[in-house]
């Protein structure tokens, strides 16, 4: 199911725009022939976004050794590129300003916006990735989309109040009241603008980087995107040890960081806050107490915190999960995380659910027919792999994919409903039925396609459905997947407590 975008498109005046002297740069910049000196006097004509570009060309987020004071010369040295992304990123984020009654928190809407613009440069860096000045756009707009649907709908964000600083809470929410998210209305609007193709593909799968391989066109650029979030979050929250036990998972994960560029990540985030403070004239470390919304988070957090120092069993099982070695954490096959990693991580992640007062699924996904896949397939390894693509490609980027058997997979889907993880896991279904093979050669030299049978099995606690322990979550995924196995004609099944 998709967002509806027919509001957007026949209220666009009540949308964000890009300011009329960076739209004609834009414009210009998009010519065959470029006159430096032309898009000098474009930007000189806005005084501050001159003076931006000046401090820009001469902080040490650029580099430079000696001081800049011309214009023209500053534009030169950053580059076309350079200058048409701060000319944007400047204008939006001084141009887009909250309306009154809206409920949309905007000053945390652009900390975790400029936080994951910086991150989404260095990670870039860190990765290799060349497009690093449209890293910073993409970055910067991954979330635009929540402004478009607070300027349509002024009092959607409302009732989110303090769970607006928990971005994965938000999704949901959009998807429970839309049927789509805010990276879907966020690439419309970035199309609606003229921008770059790359940065409205990055915007439209900021929530789904397994869609692209790392080695994908774009791929690299999608999934820094889409990780640069997560370390906005883990500054937001204050560096705690549950945030950077998610920013350890999710770089190994979408990036395969190791863990001294995870340390070298941040410490570059660090260095990068203090000089974007400056640029941008926001306070990005401030502290949440500053406002009602924050302060209830930062409560909340306290709890949680205050609950890790009361179980000693947890800093164990966190070790045991994200300190493991790169072979020990991933599945050779599929590249999908290990059991070894799963057995460490579910603890940690049903004892979050649990102390955050939200739900968590588990679903058991199992090949039913992995023997003849073995026995009539010259590459068997191949389309398991391929499945395994597929079901990343339809989960969300904090979603762990674990191959938990040779023949079955697990799936931890955090803060996400029954019928949320049902829809999941029959979208998963879909998309592997349609997989298959040629099989090796029969006694009388037929061929025949070979697909993947499967089932699977879902176990959500929350509100109704309670249980004690990660194991007992598990234990009933796999009751779930036991009666998907009994019945052929609904091959997705959910535990059933009441049956129990």
């Amino acid at each position: 199911m998709a967002i509806d975008l027919s509001p957007f498109i026949e209220n666009t005046a009540r949308l964000p725009s890009i300011p009329r002297v960076v739209t004609r740069i834009v414009t210009l910049a998009q010519q065959g022939e470029i006159d430096m000196q032309n898009i000098a006097d474009l930007v000189a004509s806005d005084p501050a976004l001159a003076a931006k570009t000046l401090q820009y060309a001469n902080s040490p987020l650029y580099g430079n050794e000696h001081r800049i004071e011309n214009l023209r010369r500053a534009i030169v040295l950053l580059g076309l590129n350079t200058t048409v992304n701060l000319a944007l990123s400047f204008s939006l984020t001084s141009s887009i300003t909250e309306p009154r009654g809206s409920g949309l928190h905007y000053p945390l809407f652009w900390r975790r916006s400029l936080l994951a613009a910086s991150a989404a440069l260095e990670l870039g860096r860190l990765a290799g990735e060349r497009g690093l000045e449209e890293l910073f756009l993409a970055g910067l707009l991954q979330d635009i989309g929540m402004i478009a649907i607070d300027r349509i709908q002024d009092d959607f964000y409302a009732s989110l109040q303090s769970d607006q600083i928990f971005h994965q809470r938000v999704r949901e929410y959009e998807l429970e009241r839309m049927g789509g998210d805010h990276a879907e209305a966020g690439a419309w609007l970035s199309k609606h603008w003229g921008l770059a193709d790359r940065t409205t593909l990055a915007i439209a799968n900021s929530h789904r980087p397994g869609v692209f391989a790392i080695g994908d066109r774009d791929g690299l650029f999608v999934r820094c995107v889409a990780l640069s979030g997560v370390v906005a979050d883990y500054i937001i929250f204050g560096e705690t040890s549950d945030a950077r036990n998610q920013l350890v998972i999710q770089c190994q994960r979408i990036l395969e960081f190791n863990t001294a560029k995870i340390d070298t990540l941040i410490e570059r985030m660090h260095d990068k806050i203090p000089e974007m403070e400056a640029l941008f004239e926001l306070k990005l470390t401030e502290s949440p107490n500053q406002s009602k919304l924050l302060e209830e988070a930062n409560a909340t957090l306290a709890a949680m915190n205050i609950a890790t120092l009361q179980r000693g069993h947890h800093k164990s099982s966190h070790s045991g999960a994200a300190s493991l070695s790169k072979e020990e954490r991933y599945d050779k096959t599929t590249k999908a995380f290990s059991r070894k990693f799963a057995d460490g991580y579910i603890p940690d992640a049903f004892d979050i659910a649990v102390r955050t007062d939200r739900n968590i699924s588990f679903a058991l996904l199992e090949i039913t027919n992995v023997k003849e896949i073995h026995k009539r397939l010259a590459e068997p390894d191949a389309i398991i792999n391929e499945m395994a693509q597929v079901v990343e490609g339809t989960v969300r980027s904090g979603d762990v994919l674990s191959r938990y058997r040779d023949e079955q997979f697990l799936i931890i889907l955090s803060g996400t409903s029954i019928d949320q993880a049902k829809m999941v896991c029959q979208r998963m279904y879909d998309a592997v039925k349609t997989l298959s093979r040629p099989s090796k050669k029969g006694p009388l030299g037929g061929v025949t396609d070979i697909g993947i049978q499967l089932c699977i099995g879902v176990a959500t606690h929350g509100l109704g459905c309670e249980f004690r322990s990660a194991e007992e979550l598990l234990n009933a995924a796999q009751a779930a997947l036991h009666t998907a196995k009994l019945t052929p004609a609904s091959p997705v099944a959910e535990f059933n407590h009441d049956a129990d």
